[in-house]
């Protein structure tokens, strides 16, 4: 994986869990992108490390060890802002999609972090363009894997493949 696509994922993990913080502290979704540039900085480290952990995942070298990145090469800001900026505009839209592909769920019953999950990839897959949609099923059905309980994976996918599906 390159290390664009690293940046990109780490990118898209942490946006994840800022939506996540979003949702508990029951925060307004106006200014994201500068709410999000604070959470990232509060997460630097954090951030740091599981750019490094993809990087040796993904390293073909068994002396993958170098000097730790600085902090703003572990990051794309690029599509930290539009994604804000996206759901800023259009998180209502976004709520409204995965509610109607949610069979028996809503964003209000559904587990917050499902939830965030959700908001980032079908932000990505109604706004994003240059993120391939499959690019974005994938990614969140990963992120469910690691950050979610069993069924999560299966059920964010059904609801993505749904929408997806009556996209076409």
């Amino acid at each position: 994986m390159k290390v664009s696509m690293i940046k990109k994922v780490t990118s898209r993990e942490y946006m994840m869990k800022f939506f996540y913080c979003l949702d508990v502290l029951k925060e307004e979704r106006t200014s994201l992108f500068e709410k999000a540039e604070e959470f990232m900085k509060d997460n630097e480290e954090f951030i740091i490390n599981r750019f490094e952990e993809l990087k040796l995942q993904n390293s073909e070298s068994a002396d993958a060890h170098e000097e730790s990145p600085a902090f703003e090469d572990c990051l794309d800001k690029v599509y930290i802002r539009d994604l804000c900026n996206e759901y800023e505009e259009n998180s209502e839209e976004i709520d409204a999609v995965i509610n109607r592909y949610a069979n028996n769920w809503s964003t209000d019953t559904m587990p917050k972090v499902d939830v965030a999950i959700l908001r980032v990839a079908v932000a990505e897959i109604t706004y994003m363009d240059a993120i391939p949609d499959k690019a974005s099923v994938n990614e969140a059905v990963e992120m469910a894997k690691l950050y979610c309980d069993d069924k999560s994976p299966k059920f964010i996918n059904g609801i993505l493949g749904s929408y997806l599906n009556d996209r076409k």
